[in-house]
This record gives structure tokens, sequence and C-alpha cells, in this order.
């Protein structure tokens, strides 16, 4: 979610115990050392009535340029799925986010997958294919500064515990989210479903395009799921469309005159300029407010949630990591940029696109997700009614059958596309979404599909000047 505070109730540091064997992955970098706590097996029952067991990991965390990075793990086992979902959170909150996700989403979609394979969803030993992940970004959530030279790599708090020249940007969530798929998540051929909600879907998005380019420079235009891709589908829930004041060009006059470039240490007037504001801001009584303000049920807003937010508040270097936030200039790669590579990506490299929005977000207003919708017309737009701006948190299960039917509807199209490739022995460009058994959504889905339309004067006139300022072109 946008700005509340600084997310997510502190973990006590867990134990490190070994990583589990995991295969190798030729070409990529060598694999995190990852310190897991609470990776027992665990009984689970799904939205779908689907009982689940799986090595749930509530306290995994691992090294990554000077911070302890947090994460949680659902659904199977990472050394057998064959599919995974990784979930980015909002600016301010944290992987307690996506609770429901983690614990529901990967019966549900092997209980799809199963369905339509002829298997008995609720058959225990069906096989479990899915693993669900969240990352807390660094500066946020249980993600914070730590003491690499100690192999427990505990948390050091302290005011400026970060690395000097350390910047809490976007840039720096986006490379924090390619090395943890990289070496943490692992998957198999062809990539991730990355997922994210407001700040998180923007930096979902920027990972895509970034992957796409990385991919384009040694396979051009690939005929086959480029094997080495780390992002599969991308799924973004109501994305903020912008983050961050300062440009990103270090020429630009406003660059220029910028008094601080968001570089760790923060210089101390700054900290003296903002700790008043910081103080207010991250009270119990804005937070519950604007929680209030952005949830289309006010009844989701809960002491748990709001406490789980304020927590890492209190943390020593939360308020140079929020000034830094405040400070750091915008990524390198515009959001309209990303776009236009995912729409364009060329060949069997395009990235599959579900928008997953609440249609009474006061902030990420419908528009902006039928924008994104006309810049990428194969998206799949779900638009969920009566549901604000953290759809995932308000409204868990109609979320995951979105997310479910996504999924489902890629992985039928993966399989279309390998057997037209195999029969016509020639290039069978995939067209991510299009063929028929893509666009079969399932029952639980099919009502929230929308074609994303404008329908008041607003949506109209949003729509009327992208055709005449040619934006997303």
């Amino acid at each position: 979610m946008p700005p509340t505070a600084m997310s997510h109730a502190a973990h006590a540091p867990p134990c490190v115990v070994p990583s589990a064997a995991r295969r190798a992955s030729a070409g990529r970098a060598a694999p995190a050392r990852v310190a897991r706590a609470s990776a027992r097996p665990a009984t689970s029952s799904s939205s779908s009535g689907v009982a689940s067991t799986s090595s749930r990991v509530r306290d995994g965390a691992y090294k990554w340029r000077g911070h302890r990075v947090h994460f949680e793990r659902g659904g199977c086992d990472p050394s057998v799925a064959t599919k995974h979902v990784v979930f980015l959170h909002g600016f301010g909150v944290g992987t307690f986010h996506y609770e429901r996700q983690l614990r529901d989403l990967g019966a549900l979609v092997d209980a799809e997958t199963s369905d339509r394979d002829g298997h008995d969803s609720e058959d225990p030993t069906r096989a479990r294919t899915t693993c669900v992940w969240a990352l807390d970004f660094v500066g946020q959530g249980a993600s914070w500064p730590c003491d690499e030279s100690d192999d427990a790599f505990p948390y050091v708090n302290e005011a400026d515990a970060a690395p000097e020249g350390f910047r809490y940007s976007v840039d720096t969530w986006v490379e924090q989210t390619t090395h943890f798929l990289e070496t943490v998540v692992r998957p198999r051929d062809g990539g991730a479903y990355v997922a994210g909600n407001s700040l998180g879907g923007y930096v979902a998005a920027l990972v895509a395009a970034t992957e796409i380019s990385r991919v384009s420079k040694t396979t051009p235009k690939p005929t086959n799921r480029p094997k080495n891709q780390l992002v599969k589908g991308l799924i973004l829930l109501n994305a903020t469309p912008f983050w961050a004041f300062v440009p990103a060009d270090a020429r630009d006059a406003r660059r220029r005159a910028a008094p601080w470039d968001g570089a760790l240490p923060a210089p101390r007037w700054v900290r003296a300029l903002f700790e008043t504001y910081w103080n207010a801001f991250r009270s119990r009584r804005n937070v519950e407010g604007l929680l209030g303000l952005v949830y289309g049920d006010a009844g989701k807003v809960t002491e748990t949630l709001v406490s789980a937010i304020l927590a890492p508040t209190d943390r020593a270097p939360a308020l140079a990591a929020f000034c830094s936030v405040v400070f750091s200039p915008k990524s390198a790669l515009a959001l309209d940029e990303a776009t236009r590579a995912i729409r364009d990506a060329p060949g069997a490299s395009k990235i599959p696109v579900a928008l997953v929005y609440g249609r009474d977000d006061p902030w990420v207003v419908p528009l902006w997700g039928q924008r994104m919708k006309r810049a990428i017309p194969r998206a799949a737009y779900y638009e969920l009614p009566g549901v604000g701006h953290c759809p995932a948190h308000e409204a868990p299960e109609r979320t995951n059958a979105c997310v479910a039917d996504f999924v489902r509807r890629r992985e039928e199209e993966e399989i279309h596309h390998a057997k037209r490739s195999e029969a016509d022995g020639a290039e069978a460009e995939d067209d991510a979404g299009g063929s028929e058994s893509a666009t079969r959504a399932s029952a639980a889905a099919a009502e929230f599909l929308v074609d994303g339309a404008p329908r008041n004067v607003f949506e109209r006139l949003a729509a009327w000047r992208e055709t005449v300022g040619g934006v997303g072109a």
C-alpha cells in the first residue's frame, strides 16, 4: 500500500539452519545462504476447501548488501515446485499482508490444474506443485541492516546501520527482487509469476521489463520460452503509477537542486527536519486514518494490522530509511517505458499480464487500471467491486481466485504453445494469453473479468487525452 508507515512486526532473529538441498541452476548466481525458521509441515484449508500440506516458512532470511532480508513461503516445497508465485508488498506493510495467499493460494492453483487434468481436487494425495513466496523490501517489514561478519547476520539496531552510500530507492528494490528470484526462489526453466500491490506492483513491472531486456540481448526473438528468464508472468494489484519526486537524470536541474540524493548516512539536518513529521506520520491515529481511507471495508482495518505496520517504525534505522525513500531519485527506467517493453517483448519472451484491481480505491482509481489495460491490450483485467487499494488483504478469496485463474490460463497456454510448436516444427509465436483455452475464466473469477473500457466522464477524458497525447505509444 502507499505510505502509511515502515511496515511489519519485527521478528526475532531466527536461528540459522542449513538450507535444503536445491537443484543446480546453470548460468545462475550461486544460491544465497538462507536462514529459515519455522520450516515445518503445516496443514491448512484453502478457500476452495482443499486441504494443503506445505513446508511453511515464516521467518526466512538471507544476507544482501548489508541487510538481513526477510521472506515467507507457503505452498509446496520449492525443490519440487513447477510453479512459483512471488508477492511484493506496498509501502508501509510487509509479508504479513499476504498471509492468505501464503496459506491458501498454492492449494487453489493446484486444485484448478488438477480439475482440468481430470483429477479429484479433494484428493489429499494430489501432487502439490505451486510454491508461494512473499518478500520484505529492505528498509521495510523485517528487512533491515545486519552484521554481515556474524554467521547469524543479526540485526544492527543503530540509526546509521545501513552501508555507506546505500539508498532505499525503487532501483534498489528492483535489484533486491531480481536477486531474490535468482538466488532464493530459483524457479525452474521459464521463471516465476511476480505479483505486486501498489509500490510492489511498480517494482514488479520494472523487474519484468528488466528481465525482458536482459534476455533479448542474448536471444533477440526466441520461439520458445527462454529457460533463463526469471519472470514468467506479471500480476499487478492496484499498482501505483508513480514513485519518488527527484528526477533520475543526474543532469536535470531539479536533481542538481536537491539538497541530498538519498545516499546514507542521512545528514543530521535532514533527520532533524523530518523527525517531527515522521513521528506524526507513524502515529497509530494517522495509520488507522490512512487505512480507513484506502480500504473498501473498514472492518478489515484491525488492531493486529495496525500494530504490524507500526512495529518496525520503532527500529533505530527507520527514520534514516524514511528520509532516504523521500530523497532518493526516481527509477532510471520509467513505468511507461517498462510498460512498452512488456507490451512489445519479442517472440516467446513476451510476458503475460494480469491486472487485479479493487474498484473502490480512492488513490489508484479505476482509470489507472484502464490505462494499463489500454497500454497492454492482452492483459487480463479483473476488477473487484467494493474493494479498495489492497485487494490481496481486503478480499483474499476473490483475489486468490483471480490469481489462480490467471496462472491456470497461462499454464494451459504454455502447454498449447509447446504442442503447436512441436506439431508445426516451425516458429509459433507465443500470444501470451490469446488462445481459446487461455480466454476461458474459471467460475470463481469470471464475474470479475472486465474489458477495461472507460465508464464515466473522467475515465473517458483520460482515455481521450491518451489518444491526443500519444501516451503508451
